[in-house]
């Protein structure tokens, strides 16, 4: 049978006021229909009370002691790609009465261990992380003006159908609607390569790169983007930043750029390997790509042409806050001893 529902604080406040009224027990339950064993024991109940609130109830005894919640959360602590049936399999290989998968999972809940899905970064070796705690320390003081010396700079690949979740809203029977729909293409539909690069709170050239990209083809992009966009955006002697690809870290590239810094033209960033997560470039394609997505590209040259738009609307103060936000990134790169840290808290 199912359990009665409970009478509201109104309910039972009526009660009291018609009793007191000189109403009958019976009278008051046709009056407010209700049953009378609900009027009867409210009455009793404030009787004994003097108050027409719940009396405090023990609730259902837990199935777990403070050392089995205490063994859940140091295992999974240990080693923490254990499931929960795995948890519960692990603690009930000791107990008589074993507990359900899902007590396991409110105890790991409780302690604030939440089941999320891996992200994926490259693997840190070290030596890596010493460069990228050294790189930290050496910038930490850098002040704002510092970093507008900066060209940012990098390459990028957007799919013409990207692989991110999309939500719409539909009937019971709607599913296979074709607005319901989103369409889905092998390998993307095709993409687009580009690079691109911003200095001094304003964007660069946003250049497309067609086939692969070879050191050639990059030495081409430094002679005909990247140092007239660092000339134009910063000045004389910029810095430029690039990562350690092996094309930009060719002889041609390295020598190319070698005359150019002794030339007074530019100086290069040392940047250490595996750190993509420091280049504020990285969030600047996120940024492209949300915008990119509100329009629905249909083809590869209808995703350049709409790259293009979405690059020239790139504000400033986008720019700046990306700017601002590098010493920052510096503290929580030496907070966590050259390791990767929690992007979404700086």
């Amino acid at each position: 049978m199912a359990r009665n529902k409970e009478l509201s604080s109104e309910t039972r406040q009526s009660i009291l006021v018609l009793r007191n009224e000189g109403y009958s027990m019976r009278e008051i339950a046709k009056k407010l229909k209700i049953s009378y064993n609900a009027v009867y024991y409210s009455v009793h109940r404030t009787a004994q009370t003097g108050s027409n609130q719940n009396r405090n109830r023990s609730g259902r005894p837990r199935c777990t002691t403070e050392q089995e919640d205490k063994y859940i959360r140091v295992s999974s602590l240990r080693n923490r790609r254990l499931t929960g049936p795995q948890l519960a399999a692990s603690l009930n290989s000791t107990l008589k009465t074993p507990v359900s998968t899902s007590t396991v999972k409110r105890r790991l809940r409780d302690a604030g261990l939440l089941g999320r899905v891996v992200k994926k970064k490259t693997c840190l070796r070290l030596a890596n992380k010493k460069k990228r705690l050294r790189w930290a320390k050496e910038h930490r003081h850098w002040t704002e003006e510092d970093w507008k010396k900066v060209l940012w700079t990098d390459e990028s690949k957007f799919e013409v159908f990207g692989s991110q979740r999309t939500f719409v809203r539909r009937r019971k029977n709607e599913k296979m609607l074709e607005e319901c729909l989103t369409p889905s293409v092998k390998h993307g539909g095709g993409n687009v390569m580009v690079w691109g690069c911003f200095g001094g709170g304003k964007v660069g050239d946003l250049y497309r790169v067609k086939g692969i990209l070879k050191k050639e083809g990059y030495q081409s992009i430094l002679q005909h983007h990247a140092i007239p966009c660092g000339q134009s955006l910063i000045g004389a002697n910029f810095l430029l930043q690039q990562d350690n690809d092996p094309k930009h870290s060719s002889k041609l590239c390295k020598n190319y750029l070698g005359k150019n810094q002794s030339a007074g033209i530019l100086s290069i960033m040392e940047w250490p390997e595996h750190s993509s997560d420091l280049n504020p470039m990285e969030l600047l394609w996120e940024q492209l790509d949300r915008m990119v997505r509100k329009k629905c590209p249909s083809s590869q040259s209808n995703l350049w042409e709409m790259l293009q738009e979405a690059w020239g609307e790139i504000s400033s103060d986008y720019l700046n806050k990306l700017t601002t936000r590098i010493p920052k990134v510096c503290m929580a790169v030496i907070a966590a001893n050259g390791g990767f840290f929690d992007e979404s808290k700086v």
